[in-house]
């Protein structure tokens, strides 16, 4: 097992940051066997998850919407989101959506050769 005790300044490169580092560090036993890796926005980006895509690893976690390499009309200032609302935009494999609860939530996603597909619907108050 490997632990994350800090910043590892030495494994970060000019287009690639040391949290993305770290965590490809940390999943580089998984490639490609179907394991799933769920993170928190702290580690998460778009960068991160084209890299996953390389190499065969399932990704999802929460995003900052102004993250380096996010998309610009993804933002908070781009998208109105109301209330229990969704929306989504995909490329390729890559799934970025956003909704509305108290708080507006950013996630990316990405699975490789997913078996099923499994919907949440969100139970509406009257």
């Amino acid at each position: 097992m490997i632990v994350y005790l800090s910043k590892v300044s030495h494994s970060a490169s000019n287009d690639t940051t040391a949290t993305h580092a770290t965590v490809r560090h940390l999943t580089y036993r998984v490639e490609g066997i179907g394991h799933k890796t769920f993170m928190h926005s702290f580690f998460s980006s778009q960068r991160l998850y084209d890299d996953f895509d390389r190499h065969k690893i399932n990704s999802c976690g929460t995003v900052w919407p102004n993250r380096k390499d996010m998309s610009r009309d993804y933002g908070p200032k781009q998208l109105k989101v109301e209330k229990g609302d969704t929306m989504v935009k995909t490329r390729e494999d890559l799934t970025a959506l956003v909704w509305k609860d108290r708080i507006e939530v950013n996630m990316l996603t990405w699975t490789y050769h997913t078996q099923k597909e499994i919907f949440v619907m969100r139970a509406t108050v009257l």
